[in-house]
């Protein structure tokens, strides 16, 4: 795997966006970029769950980049880690998925300006939190045609992580529904398991079918684009067929 890093200057940060390249001679005109957004960018590039897409995109000429989100890995600050971070954060009026869209703004950009990812071939794949975080990307940036989020988190009130630093009454202005008419042009995959008490089987139900109204309106009824998969898979991790199924949603979308 060619890596390249990248620095992006957004806020008062300075994020490193690491680039996986195909080989020079699987790059096509009609290679795209794969945002792939897990807890930290080693994990979306090389571990072998989270980072499900990144070799099948490579494969397939494809460039992948990825960044840590906002408290996680490098970006570890004074409100701490993971989720418990990002909520003392929000509560002292710092929102980290507002910066997260910053990010991946910039990052889109940066690509971009190296021939990369251009003519919307742009996708964004991420499990959980990365997959809220790039539907909100997604309701400010039309670049990014197509984001496959299984096991989405949509409603922040729901993660007991999240609601130990942040309480439920404060969480209603970050939930996903309030985003669903910017929504109504983007390809959207989901999936969540039958059993999935961590983000809520009902409430990711909920959400997609009010999205899915919404692009009824939007779109012509012969042409729908999003999905929707409720899988007998416990618990919260997504299973490796919803993993594989979300990158063949990914990679059809490059190809159209």
């Amino acid at each position: 795997m060619n890596l390249e890093e990248l620095y992006l200057e957004t806020a008062d940060e300075r994020v490193k966006l690491t680039l996986a390249c195909p080989e020079k001679s699987r790059v096509t005109g009609q290679s795209g970029l794969l945002l792939n957004i897990s807890a930290t960018a080693d994990l979306a590039l090389h571990d072998k769950v989270q980072g499900t897409p990144t070799t099948p995109f490579l494969d397939a000429g494809h460039f992948v980049a990825s960044f840590d989100l906002p408290c996680h890995g490098e970006r570890i600050g004074e409100y701490g880690e993971g989720l418990l971070g990002m909520g003392a954060a929000y509560m002292a009026g710092i929102d980290m998925f507002a910066r997260f869209v910053a990010d991946g703004v910039a990052a889109i950009d940066a690509c971009q300006q190296r021939g990369i990812g251009t003519d919307g071939r742009v996708v964004g794949y991420g499990v959980s939190r990365a997959a809220y975080c790039l539907l909100r990307l997604a309701a400010v940036d039309n670049r990014l045609r197509a984001v496959a989020g299984p096991s989405p988190c949509v409603d922040w009130g729901i993660p007991e992580e999240f609601s130990q630093s942040c309480p439920r009454t404060n969480t209603w202005p970050l939930r996903l529904d309030n985003w669903v008419d910017e929504l109504a042009d983007t390809a959207v995959y989901l999936s969540a398991g039958s059993q999935d008490d961590v983000v809520g089987t009902e409430i990711v139900v909920r959400f997609a079918m009010g999205l899915f109204s919404r692009q009824r309106l939007a779109c012509p009824s012969d042409t729908p684009l999003s999905e929707l998969h409720v899988v007998a898979s416990p618990g919260h991790s997504p299973s490796r067929a919803s993993r594989l199924d979300a990158t063949r949603f990914l990679l059809e979308h490059l190809e159209t």
